[in-house]
């Protein structure tokens, strides 16, 4: 009998709730419903469960990534996007923590720019939807698909995903369509949803349609931005 409750048990946490304790804590972060001190002390533990759950995966490494929009390129990336230790936008903060959630400083990433001029979320030459792509074998772990204009959230509809081989978390923000789901394995070159206009700042008329594509190299609980120009195809 104690035998058979081990495999249960075993079987239990290594299963999808493990993506839901990450959604209900990525959520909990990004609305700061937890104080930055336990979510720090969260953190290395919930990562250590999402790592056993990709073990059921066939992940592969790639010394080069497939270029996360498709039908675009290194010279569609605005050339000084990766600053994280900036004070940028609105927030009163300077510099980027993933701890600070929805009030995070600093602009730790690189927007990639689609050709949209009349603002719909299609390609001004194809007229269809830009897909957006997974550069690297990835494990979707937490989505956002329903946002609203006057919505607060800077990132609009989004997609977290993790590589367990090199401990990185990718975030793909200002999506139209989210058209994937949490606990699914994405193999490089999945398209995973499309570029939009999705967030506080990325909606109104002023910003120009993109993607913001962000990259996270996780060491314990901390979790620094990584300029991963050089790795792109």
């Amino acid at each position: 009998m104690t035998i058979l409750f081990l495999i249960l048990f075993q079987a239990l946490s290594n299963s999808p709730d493990t993506v839901t304790e990450w959604i209900h804590f990525e959520k909990a972060v990004r609305d700061q419903t937890i104080g930055k001190a336990e979510a720090q002390k969260q953190f290395p533990p919930l990562y250590k469960e999402l790592k056993e759950l990709c073990k059921k995966h066939q992940f592969k490494q790639h010394a080069k990534w497939q270029f996360p929009v498709q039908g675009y390129g290194i010279k569609d990336m605005g050339s000084d996007g990766f600053r994280p230790d900036i004070r940028y936008g609105s927030s009163p903060i300077k510099g980027y923590n993933f701890y600070d959630g929805n009030k995070h400083g600093g602009h730790p990433a690189y927007d990639i720019f689609i050709r949209d001029r009349n603002q719909d979320s299609a390609d001004d030459k194809t007229l269809k939807p830009v897909m957006v792509i997974a550069p690297v074998d990835l494990l979707i772990v937490s989505v956002e698909k329903e946002w609203a204009p006057n919505s607060e959230i800077r990132g609009g509809r989004y997609i977290w995903a993790l590589d367990p081989l090199t401990d990185r978390i990718f975030y793909f923000a200002h999506l139209n369509e989210v058209r994937i789901t949490a606990g699914v394995f994405c193999p490089a070159g999945s398209a995973i949803g499309t570029v939009g206009r999705s967030g506080k700042n990325a909606y109104p008329s002023r910003s120009e349609t993109h993607l913001h594509f962000m990259v996270l190299e996780i060491k314990g609980s901390a979790l620094s931005p990584l300029d991963y120009r050089a790795l792109l195809k």
